[in-house]
């Protein structure tokens, strides 16, 4: 029998972990198949604590682990992880600002209990929950198949083309894959989700995707992926991944690649303008400046692994 675990990260979430908790208590028999719920709290000067102290009222355990020091996001992810994986097979993660919806433990078990060996995390679609309350739907379609993404060369580059379509908030991830292709790189504050999902898949580890959202993921302004935007550094992270993966992509699909991100940084310099924020202004000639410098050394790159890959004659 799989021992199966939640992990739930958190950091300053007083005001949502509360939701958080009573959606995973509202799993109605589902929940008696978890062993253990991990609060990973990255020091917490608020009362995020006790308030999940106080609002978990199931017979399943909380179990809160706090860490002597905030290290960001991702570490405290890796740490909490480093610290069960001697006893649990499967961890879902769901982020302490975001809801499971009702179904949510009964889709992702019974994915658990039926996927191949081969498949290393179970992801789902989400629905977006805005700031002033309303929501914006994801994909919800129960006649749709759920998909296996194998772990090939042709997945690996249509995750690069369309980037990161893996949601960690409310998947599941098989513990021994961080064995295989180790855990998530804090350097990439934005994008390591997806780097480590590039990591996975180059290291033989399969996909399933359930078409239905199985989650209420709150936006917030304050968040990481939105500073991210504000300062470029999503593109300046995928700048530092992409030549690792260039092997994987044509000469065309790199230019496509890297067009996208300069339109999304001339838009941004619009957007600056408008709202007169010089310092965003500035920093967007630099990051398409690296874009293009990036270009040019990814062709040079690409056009010396074809060159080696050439039978001897």
């Amino acid at each position: 029998m799989k021992n199966i675990a939640i992990l739930i990260p958190s950091f300053n979430n007083e005001d949502t972990i509360g939701d958080t908790l009573e959606s995973i208590q509202s799993q109605n028999e589902w929940i008696t198949k978890i062993s253990t719920v991990y609060l990973a709290d990255d020091c917490s000067s608020d009362r995020t604590i006790a308030l999940a102290k106080i609002s978990w009222k199931s017979e399943i355990p909380l179990h809160v682990y706090q860490g002597e020091q905030n290290v960001g996001q991702w570490n405290n992810v890796n740490r909490a992880i480093n610290f069960i994986k001697e006893t649990v097979d499967w961890i879902l993660i769901l982020h302490s600002d975001d809801i499971a919806k009702s179904n949510w433990l009964e889709m992702i078990l019974s994915r658990i209990e039926s996927c191949s060996e081969n498949v290393g995390s179970i992801c789902s679609s989400w629905d977006d929950l805005m700031p002033d309350g309303s929501v914006e739907p994801g994909e919800d379609n129960p006649s749709k198949q759920i998909e296996v993404i194998e772990a090939n060369d042709n997945s690996i580059k249509g995750t690069l083309l369309t980037g990161c379509w893996w949601h960690i908030s409310g998947c599941a991830i098989r513990l021994k894959i961080f064995e295989d292709c180790g855990y998530f790189n804090q350097k990439f504050p934005y994008q390591a989700d997806w780097e480590w999902l590039l990591r996975s898949l180059k290291s033989g580890w399969a996909v399933e995707y359930i078409p239905r959202t199985l989650i209420l993921y709150r936006r917030n302004p304050g968040s990481v992926s939105s500073k991210a935007f504000q300062t470029h550094q999503d593109i300046r992270e995928f700048l530092k991944i992409i030549p690792n993966y260039i092997n994987f992509l044509e000469s065309s699909d790199i230019v496509h690649i890297h067009i996208q991100r300069s339109q999304f940084i001339v838009r941004r310099t619009v957007k600056s303008l408008i709202t007169l924020n010089m310092e965003r202004f500035l920093q967007s000639f630099h990051v398409l400046f690296m874009l293009l410098v990036s270009l040019k050394e990814c062709h040079k790159q690409s056009k010396l692994d074809r060159q080696r890959s050439l039978p001897v004659q």
